[in-house]
């Protein structure tokens, strides 16, 4: 977990070499989704996604990361946003999703 941890550090940073970012960006996700299959609990799932989507979108709102990086991060963002869907459990779940849909729709862009 603590590897995930880390990996999402540096993708919330993002390198200057693209090659590098696009290989970190998918060893994140694949990480992600790993640890939550481990996970028995919809619960706990959605909370590992629900936090991968959140990363992404950080950085992707973060002025001083490369614009390419945050393209790439803006071009994944669909994949841990869907699987968190599957795993809301209850409405307070939806409604935290459906805040960040919200935010990331009436957000000014950071010249993406």
């Amino acid at each position: 977990m603590s590897s995930i941890r880390h990996t999402a550090q540096r993708v919330r940073i993002g390198y200057k070499d693209d090659v590098l970012n696009t290989v970190f960006l998918k060893n994140y996700l694949d990480g992600v989704t790993c640890v939550a299959n481990l996970l028995l609990r919809d619960r706990d799932k959605f909370s590992v996604y629900k936090n991968a989507v959140e990363v992404l979108y950080e950085t992707l709102c973060a002025p001083l990361v490369s614009q390419q990086w945050r393209h790439s991060c803006l071009d994944h963002l669909y994949k841990p946003l869907l699987k968190a869907e599957r795993y809301a459990c209850d409405e307070s779940d939806r409604i935290a999703l459906a805040r960040i849909k919200i935010d990331m729709n009436t957000r000014e862009s950071v010249d993406l």
